[in-house]
């Protein structure tokens, strides 16, 4: 779990912003009362709610991370399933606010703080995939395949939201849970402990060599369907 101090959530609306406040004014000329005005509390109210500028950036990484965790401990998906899931849904968070996800966007390029706190924000997401993968993978799965996985499941999300914030993908929560499947299925021999006799069944064929390649294939998918 994570050992941030504990302090009420901001709400999406604040956050964001804030987000914009800080973008138009730069992010070293924002002073906390401009924050507070911009988001309609009192300066005593603000540091309760976000603590410093950074955590006004980072708040929807806060909750995304507290709503990933509790989903994860509570779902009964399997672990393919929930990972996928868990992480669409975090990128679904991030861009609910298409503006303050591309100012936040642009801040963090610009600012070598929130780069290096993004890191830190990264290595959070990882160890909570990474404890998930653990906790409930098949014994005897090797050391490597949580943090492997965990590190591919972040990969994912972060080309895609960076895909979608520089316009190259329309449909960012289609694209992400067409390429966190490929990347979780990469992995499945692991996930699940019949994932790997399935993929080992062999499938012998014999079909009439004057046949059409179509009828072929048709004939090969209907044993499967049956076998």
């Amino acid at each position: 779990m994570s050992t941030r101090p504990s302090r009420p959530a901001p709400t999406l609306d604040s956050s964001a912003a804030a987000i914009r406040c800080i973008a138009d004014r730069g992010y070293e000329a924002t002073t906390a009362g401009d924050l507070a005005d911009a988001v309609g509390m009192s300066r005593s109210t603000f540091f309760r709610r976000f603590g410093s500028k950074d955590d006004v950036v980072f708040a929807d990484h806060d909750q995304a991370l507290e709503t990933l965790e509790a989903f994860l401990a509570a779902t009964e998906l399997p672990l393919a399933a929930a990972l996928v899931q868990g992480t669409a849904d975090v990128l679904r968070l991030l861009i609910r606010d298409p503006e303050a996800a591309r100012l936040r966007f642009d801040l963090m390029r610009h600012t070598p703080a929130l780069r290096d706190r993004e890191l830190v924000i990264t290595h959070r997401y990882e160890r909570v995939f990474a404890r998930t993968i653990r906790d409930r993978a098949p014994e005897g799965t090797p050391e490597w395949v949580a943090a492997a996985l965990a590190a591919s499941l972040v990969a994912v999300h972060n080309q895609t939201l960076r895909d979608w914030l520089r316009g190259r993908v329309a449909d960012a929560d289609a694209v992400a849970t067409r390429d966190l499947r490929r990347a979780v299925s990469l992995f499945e021999g692991y996930l699940s402990p019949d994932a790997e006799g399935e993929r080992r069944r062999v499938v012998v064929a014999v079909y009439d060599a004057a046949g059409s390649p179509e009828a072929i294939l048709d004939a090969v998918a209907a044993e499967l369907e049956r076998g």
